[in-house]
């Protein structure tokens, strides 16, 4: 199974494709701006690089405290 995680709740951007127990690749981002522009380039990168497409993952996973996905 392969999960792609997405990190937002503080100044570093990151996203990571774990598949099973293992670490396949994470790319983090320092960003004072909003999320919102870091977050989709680094995960393109992340499936280019790892030569996976959106049709592999399995689970997405997201920090709940995240202001980027859970503005109020």
């Amino acid at each position: 199974m392969k999960i792609l995680a997405v990190e937002s709740s503080c100044d570093i951007a990151s996203v990571s494709l774990l598949e099973d127990n293992n670490l396949i690749l994470e790319l983090k981002e320092f960003s004072t701006a909003n999320h919102s522009e870091a977050l989709m380039p680094l995960i393109d990168k992340l499936l280019n690089e790892t030569n996976t497409s959106l049709d592999d993952i399995s689970l997405f996973a997201v920090d709940n405290r995240s202001r980027f996905f859970y503005w109020n």
